[in-house]
């Protein structure tokens, strides 16, 4: 029986995800865009910044636009996309593998909302339930 992947391995490395969130903004960037962005933040490869948005083309996060003389990356997902994808798959894994300690802190995390939190909340739990009748 083959290992079950744990959805930690699958979320983004902190380059991974700032390279995401700048092509997010943008929407269209070549490498150069990217890098500009980042090495304003941090010293950075322009070579690092490539390699690393080859590999989120290879996991299919980006897509690699080639017909031109730099390649333009586009996002396949939109960010809100990416993010209930990640925390479906790490929450319903933690739910369960550790149900009560996960359980509890998502507990604790309610009980530590505001109230336009928690009104959202409400509301997202009503529309669910209303769709389920």
């Amino acid at each position: 029986m083959g290992r079950r992947q744990d959805p930690l391995e699958s979320l983004l490395g902190p380059l991974e995800q700032d390279v995401m969130d700048v092509v997010w903004r943008l929407r269209d960037a070549t490498v150069r865009d990217v890098h500009e962005e980042l090495v304003q933040e941090r010293k950075i490869a322009y070579t690092t910044v490539m390699t690393t948005m080859a590999r989120l083309a290879t996991k299919g996060l980006l897509r690699r636009d080639t017909s031109g003389l730099a390649h333009r990356y586009r996002p396949t997902v939109t960010q809100d996309t990416y993010l209930r994808s990640a925390l479906s798959r790490v929450l319903g894994w933690a739910l369960d593998r550790y149900p009560e300690p996960a359980a509890s802190y998502l507990m604790e995390v309610v009980d530590s909302a505001d109230d336009r939190s928690l009104d959202e909340l409400r509301a997202a739990v009503d529309r669910r339930r209303a769709e389920e009748e």
